[in-house]
């Protein structure tokens, strides 16, 4: 698609040195494109599992590399105590949210956050599904508890089938879910991330 804009562009360029050889011709005025925006992340493959055991290829006790191995694209560290507790964010950022992160404790991926619509979590829950599909879809594998900070506002926590990994969703006073994260215990229960 680019190489086709490229090309576009170039043919039209030569159609305008080519009309405007004469000596009556208008000046051709040359306007710098518009920067293209970056592109949205592509959600993993289909054969790759977004689930309990982690992201795609990395799975949770793997090393930096594997994470950004299976993400494919810039990511940007963030943490007070970077040897201890690191986040990688997509670089850039997307317009709103931070979209997918990714923690390491102590060099080990423990846990991804998702705060946008881009792939079902595990089990099919998404960022925008309500309050009563998420008990519906998980029943009898997930639990209740308010929302730390946020008046009105509960965590909706779901255990995986196998191992110590959970999936947590924050749904809003309104009842829908801002955001979700898997990982491993004790990471995953870090409301603040590494803050």
């Amino acid at each position: 698609m680019k190489s086709a804009l490229i090309l576009l562009a170039s043919c039209l360029a030569l159609a305008a040195c080519q009309r405007g050889s004469g000596e009556n011709s208008p000046p051709v005025e040359n306007k710098p494109e518009p920067a293209a925006e970056a592109p949205a992340p592509a959600p993993p493959k289909p054969d790759d599992e977004v689930g309990f055991r982690g992201f795609g290829p990395a799975h949770f006790g793997d090393g930096e590399a594997a994470v950004r191995l299976a993400w494919g694209r810039p990511l940007k560290a963030s943490g007070s105590e970077p040897a201890a507790c690191l986040q990688l964010f997509p670089d850039p950022l997307p317009h709103q949210g931070f979209g997918t992160s990714f923690m390491l404790v102590d060099g080990r991926f423990a846990r991804f956050d998702v705060d946008e619509d881009l792939y079902p979590a595990p089990g099919g829950g998404r960022v925008g599904s309500t309050a009563q599909e998420l008990l519906q879809r998980y029943a009898g594998r997930i639990e209740q508890m308010p929302h730390k900070y946020v008046e009105g506002a509960k965590y909706l926590i779901v255990r995986a089938p196998q191992g110590d990994a959970k999936l947590i969703f924050e749904v809003s006073p309104q009842g829908k879910a801002q955001r979700w994260r898997v990982g491993l215990p004790p990471a995953v229960d870090y409301v603040e991330g590494c803050s």
